[in-house]
Parts: C-alpha cells; sequence; structure tokens
C-alpha cells in the first residue's frame, strides 16, 4: 500500500509507525479503508510471505521475461528515497549509480524491481528506505517510543527469543520468517535482532551494494527503532 513516484515516509520510530497503520481503518477514515478491514504495520513473517512469493512460479522467479541473475529482485536506488524506482539491475554498482533510474511502469527494466516482474508485483523491497517490520527481540523497546516492556497483542508482531537465528522462535527456527532457512539466498545481509538493537529493519538501503535485497535484514547500530533519515515501514491490510 504504497504508492509510486512518491517520497517515502520517513523519519517516523516504530510506535508511531505502528499506530498510524491501526488508524487507517478507523470509522470514516480518509482513505477509503472499511472498518473490516485489519489494517496494521507488517510484521516479519508477513515480509517473509511476499519475499517467498517472489521466488515461486507466481512471482518474478516464474517471470520468462527475466533469466539468471536477473530473477533476482531490482534494486532502488533513489537518494531522495522515490517509491518504484529500479536501477534495473540487483543489488550493486558503484556511488555514482544512485537515482531513479527507470520508473515503475517502464517494462523489464522499471518492472523487474517488483516482485512479480511485472506492474503487478509490490516495489521497493530492495533497496530505497530500509523498512522496519514489526519484530522484536524479547519485548525490548529501545528507542521506539512503546511503553517499557513491550505490551502490543501477539498477532501484530514476531517476537524473537534468541539473537541466534536458528533458536530464536522459544528455541527453535522460525520456519516461515525468512530467516534461517534463506541464509545467504543472493548473498543478502542477515544480522538478527539482539539485546542492544531489538528491531529488524529489511530491505537494504538505496546505497548499500551486494547486500541489499529482499531478503536482507539486518539492525543498525545507529538506531534502536527511533526516528532516521533512512528508514521507514509498510503498511498491511487483511480482513478481519
Amino acid at each position: 500500500m504504497i504508492k509510486p513516484n512518491v517520497t517515502s515516509w520517513r523519519y517516523i520510530n516504530v510506535s508511531n509507525a505502528f499506530n498510524v497503520s491501526l488508524k487507517m481503518n478507523n470509522n470514516g477514515n480518509r482513505y477509503g479503508i472499511e472498518i473490516t478491514t485489519d489494517t496494521h504495520m507488517m510484521k516479519n513473517s508477513e515480509w517473509a510471505i511476499v519475499a517467498y512469493l517472489s521466488q515461486s512460479k507466481y512471482g518474478k522467479l516464474g517471470n520468462t521475461n527475466f533469466s539468471g541473475s536477473n530473477k533476482e529482485i531490482y534494486q532502488n536506488k533513489s537518494d531522495n528515497f522515490i517509491t518504484g524506482c529500479s536501477w534495473g539491475y540487483p543489488g550493486g554498482g558503484t556511488s555514482s549509480d544512485y537515482g531513479c533510474q527507470y520508473q515503475y511502469n517502464v517494462e523489464i527494466n522499471g518492472t523487474g524491481a517488483s516482485t512479480t516482474g511485472n506492474i503487478y508485483g509490490i516495489y521497493d523491497m530492495s533497496g530505497g528506505s530500509l523498512e522496519y517490520v514489526m519484530a522484536n527481540y524479547n519485548d525490548m523497546v529501545a528507542s521506539s517510543g512503546f511503553s517499557d516492556p513491550l505490551t502490543l497483542d501477539s498477532k501484530y508482531y514476531n517476537k524473537y527469543t534468541s539473537d541466534n537465528i536458528d533458536t530464536a522462535c522459544n528455541g527453535s527456527e522460525c520456519l516461515s520468517h525468512a530467516l534461517s532457512e534463506t541464509a545467504r539466498w543472493y548473498n543478502d545481509a542477515r544480522i538478527m535482532v539482539n539485546g542492544d538493537y531489538p528491531w529488524i529493519l529489511r530491505g537494504g538501503a538505496f546505497d548499500a551494494m551486494d547486500v541489499s535485497g529482499i531478503f536482507n535484514f539486518r539492525v543498525n547500530s545507529y538506531n534502536i527503532g527511533d526516528s532516521n533519515l533512512s528508514d521507514s515501514f509498510r503498511l498491511v491490510a487483511t480482513i478481519r
């Protein structure tokens, strides 16, 4: 639920992003979203669903317009954080490559940045702004703006109990969360939440090189859930 050719919403901490997302289906909201719809900030497990779909026969992997390394989602390298942009290639390149080389509706070079390889897919999941997902280490709030300790409905976030990717779900693997089972896919970065940095960021930034990608997940040492130039979020809408 992100419009193309606009500047992504950044400078917002995790708690504000979470609360804004919940309020978008309030009675009489200006977005036209029915109150029977559950709008919320994307969880890590929901990001994983989209990522897996991109690598299925229904996603870019199954799109015959792409072959070889170009099956990977193309990176958004817009240094102005413009949504729907595409570099025309997967992650990589040098600083001189920054910008919006192709818009979302340019066939192949532009649509290659979507999860399906066509205009109907989901964009900005590789590069652009980093995106906070509702994924947290042991209910630690850090600088997110939530009350300490975290007391949210469990359906709205993924709680990880270990900084070991293989045992992060109460001593077990977090299967279907695109963590351990997608290790080293496309060489995307993987840094797990921990006691110092308890919030996950996904996708990679516009200026990341080979590590940016749809299977990228990481934490940042320069912020811990607070508002930042490079960090955004994503909305999910489901039927109650």
